[in-house]
């Protein structure tokens, strides 16, 4: 289906379940908000059901990319924050082995830290 330029695009948000946080599914294009639900209906819960729908229209959206000074700089090394960002196994396992004092683990990790390991 064609639509003229100048129709307005909504962006659709579905929460599946009642507790569950509201997701964003897509576009659709449409001359009104009513219209917009009826199709984001048919585009994307003819199969699925939702608990609620929100159609946004796409010029309500702020994002961040078009106002730079509001993005966060490029972090410091924050590894620590991600899951695998510690290396600590191979430490911990000759802790166990040789054992060691938690003094000495802590200060073998701060010498790898400070490149003199």
């Amino acid at each position: 289906m064609e639509f003229p330029r100048d129709t307005p695009v909504y962006e659709v948000f579905a929460q599946r379940e009642a507790l569950s946080f509201p997701t964003h599914v897509g576009s659709v294009r449409a001359s009104s908000p009513e219209m917009a639900l009826q199709m984001a209906r048919e585009a994307y819960f003819r199969r699925e059901a939702a608990y609620d729908v929100w159609v946004v229209p796409e010029s309500a959206i702020t994002r961040a990319r078009e106002y730079p000074e509001v993005l966060p700089v490029a972090p410091e090394e924050k590894t620590y924050r991600l899951p695998g960002g510690y290396d600590n196994a191979p430490l911990w396992k000759r802790f166990k082995a040789e054992a060691q004092t938690i003094e000495q683990v802590a200060e073998e990790m701060a010498a790898k830290k400070e490149g003199r390991s």
